[in-house]
C-alpha cells in the first residue's frame, strides 16, 4: 500500500501552518483509511517552534528526549530502530511504531490511529544551533521505515531555507503551501518557489492562502480580497508553465480564496471539525481542508 509523505510549509513563519495541519488531520486520516496497524504519522519538524508538540501537550512528556524529532535525527541523541527486511509487515509490533505518541483521539480517532513524532523544545540538532552539523541520513531513514507501517506522514515544516524544512519538503510527494495573503507573503513565497522549481522536480504543490480576511477593503485603487487572490494565481502563473512541479490552484478557482480566517483559531487553536455551532466561515472553512485532503488522496 502506497504511503503519503507531506510537508506542510510556509516561506515565512506565523501564517497558520500548525494550525492548518491539525485541521486537515482528521480528513487525511479518514481519507487514506489510518488504523492502529497503518497509522497516520505526524511529525514536528519545527524544532524551535514545536507548534504541534505544544497543541498536544507533548513538550513536558518525560520519554521526550530521546523520543522526538532531536531524538530520532541526530546522532547525539539518536536511538533509532532499524528495519532490517524491506519485507517488513508486522508494523503493530515494531519498536519504532510503539515509541511514537498515539494522538488519536484529539481528532475522534482510536488513539493508535494517528501517531506524532514531537520536537523536544530547546534541544539542538547541532552544538551551535538547530541546524548546524545534522544529518540527512537519518531523515531518510526515517522515511524509509515508515512506508512499512503508516498510510501517511504530514511533517510540520520549518520555514524558509531552514534544514528541518528543506529535509521535509525533500521527503514529501505533496507539499501544502501556507501563505497570508498580504504582499510581503505573496511575492516572498514566489521567489522561494521560483528558485525551488530549479531544484526540486516530480512534486505536487497544494497552493493555501491561509487565515484570509473576508471583509472587502479598497486601498487606493485596489479592491481586497480580489486583487490579493488575483496577484496570487498570477504569481504561480509561471510555476505552473513550467510543469517542474504540479501546482494545485484549486482553492483560488471560481468564488474560492483559500481558508477563511477563524476568529476562535485566534484565540484557542482547535479541530473544528469536532467543533459545534459552526458559524458560516467556519463551515466554509471545514470545507477548504476537506478538499486539501481530497487532493492529496486522489492524486
Amino acid at each position: 500500500m502506497e504511503c503519503k509523505y507531506i510537508s506542510c510549509f510556509s516561506y515565512k513563519g506565523g501564517e497558520g501552518r500548525s494550525t492548518l495541519s491539525i485541521n486537515v488531520v482528521p480528513f487525511l486520516a479518514e481519507m487514506l483509511n489510518a488504523t492502529k496497524e497503518r497509522p497516520l504519522v505526524l511529525v514536528d519538524m519545527d524544532i524551535d517552534s514545536c507548534g504541534l508538540t505544544y497543541l498536544f501537550g507533548l513538550d513536558k512528556h518525560e520519554r521526550l528526549l530521546s523520543d522526538s524529532v532531536q531524538g530520532w535525527l541526530h546522532p547525539k541523541y539518536s536511538q533509532m530502530p532499524i528495519v532490517e527486511d524491506d519485507d517488513f509487515e508486522d508494523a503493530v509490533y515494531h519498536t519504532m511504531f510503539k515509541r511514537l505518541y498515539p494522538v488519536g483521539e484529539y481528532f475522534g480517532f482510536d488513539n493508535d490511529a494517528i501517531r506524532c513524532l514531537p520536537a523536544n523544545p530547546g534541544v539542538a540538532l547541532g552544538n551551535d544551533s538547530n541546524y548546524d552539523a545534522a544529518q540527512s541520513n537519518y531523515v531518510n531513514e526515517f522515511k524509509r521505515m515508515c512506508k512499512f507501517f503508516a498510510c501517511g506522514v504530514l511533517f510540520d515544516s520549518a520555514v524558509g531555507n531552514q534544514l528541518t524544512a528543506n529535509w521535509s519538503n525533500r521527503c514529501a510527494n505533496y507539499i501544502l503551501c501556507c501563505m497570508r495573503p498580504t504582499e510581503q507573503f505573496r511575492d516572498g513565497t514566489n521567489r522561494f518557489f521560483d528558485d525551488y522549481d530549479q531544484k526540486a522536480h516530480g512534486k505536487k504543490i497544494i497552493v493555501i492562502p491561509n487565515v484570509v480576511p473576508t471583509d472587502a477593503l479598497v486601498v487606493g485603487d485596489k479592491r481586497y480580497p480580489e486583487y490579493a487572490k488575483e496577484r496570487i494565481v498570477e504569481n504561480f502563473s509561471d510555476n505552473v508553465f513550467r510543469k517542474n512541479n504540479t501546482y494545485y490552484l484549486n482553492l483560488l478557482q471560481g468564488n474560492k480564496f483559500g481558508v477563511p480566517k477563524i476568529d476562535r483559531f485566534m484565540w484557542q487553536e482547535g479541530v473544528l471539525k469536532l467543533a459545534n455551532d459552526l458559524t458560516p466561515l467556519e463551515k466554509i472553512a471545514l470545507e477548504r481542508y476537506r478538499e486539501i485532503a481530497a487532493i492529496i488522496a486522489e492524486n
